[in-house]
């Protein structure tokens, strides 16, 4: 049996807007990641995972059953930073605290794609089993979070997730939710989901960033200089953010069934 605590899963990334960079800016954004990757390892060390979009929907994912502190001294992780351009729209990352699901099936990490739906989750849906039947949804891994990104892609439409009704279905879930989704066919949209799970954000001018992290701590500690500023965005909210416009973000309620942890056996 384990009894559920305040640490889960952690979340980072980074969201750019469309801007040119030299490669001085571009050094810093990548070490800015690395750092956040490395310092959510504190909230899951089971597995690791980032992605890279562009604008145009081309992505790269890769996922290890490791810790970041592995995971950021593999050549892949490397690989993948180099590629971050004034071309990427998100650089998300995930750190895992398996308690859902083999950490040996890769599938269980973050980020998990759908469709063309891709999203990292912080939390736990205890309803996901009924909600994957209610909704037929096929299922690949055996974590309750993959039922965000199905739900997103199910309800995506030309390649653009219809908001309205992905918030409405996801009303129905019971438990704990923050994430971070887009569509690779809708790249330039980036959906921050902050329900009842920790996630901070802030916003830097000159490089054309905002960058999230499920600790607020971790931003503080390496984001130094005043000019990253803060976006207040309280629990249970939907900030929908634009490449083109990231200081104007699309704010929504986002309402679901909470739920505190209970003991599982």
């Amino acid at each position: 049996m384990f009894k559920g605590g305040e640490t889960m899963c952690g979340q980072c990334g980074i969201i750019l807007a469309e801007s040119k960079r030299d490669e001085k800016q571009l050094t810093r954004l990548r070490s800015v990641f690395t750092k956040l990757l490395f310092l959510n390892e504190l909230r899951g060390k089971d597995a690791t995972g980032i992605a890279i979009v562009g604008n145009y929907g081309k992505y790269r994912l890769v996922k290890r059953s490791v810790a970041a502190s592995s995971f950021i001294r593999q050549p892949k992780f490397h690989e993948i930073l180099e590629s971050l351009s004034d071309t990427t729209t998100l650089f998300m990352g995930h750190t895992r605290l398996a308690t859902v699901g083999s950490v040996k099936n890769v599938s269980n990490g973050h980020p998990i794609k759908s469709g063309c739906c891709l999203a990292t989750v912080n939390g736990t849906i205890f309803n996901a089993d009924e909600l994957f039947r209610k909704f037929r949804l096929r299922r690949f891994a055996e974590v309750d979070s993959e039922l965000i990104p199905r739900l997103a892609d199910r309800h995506t439409l030309n390649g653009e997730i219809m908001l309205g009704k992905f918030l409405h279905s996801l009303r129905r879930c019971r438990g704990q939710i923050s994430a971070v989704v887009t569509s690779l066919s809708d790249p330039r949209r980036i959906i921050v989901l902050k329900g009842n799970r920790p996630l901070s954000l802030r916003y830097h001018p000159g490089l054309g960033a905002v960058v999230y992290s499920s600790d607020g701590f971790h931003l503080g500690s390496i984001l130094k200089t005043k000019a990253w500023k803060k976006i207040d965005l309280p629990p249970m909210t939907c900030a929908v953010f634009n490449v083109s416009s990231l200081l104007k973000p699309q704010i929504i309620p986002f309402n679901f069934i909470k739920e505190s942890w209970r003991i599982k056996s």
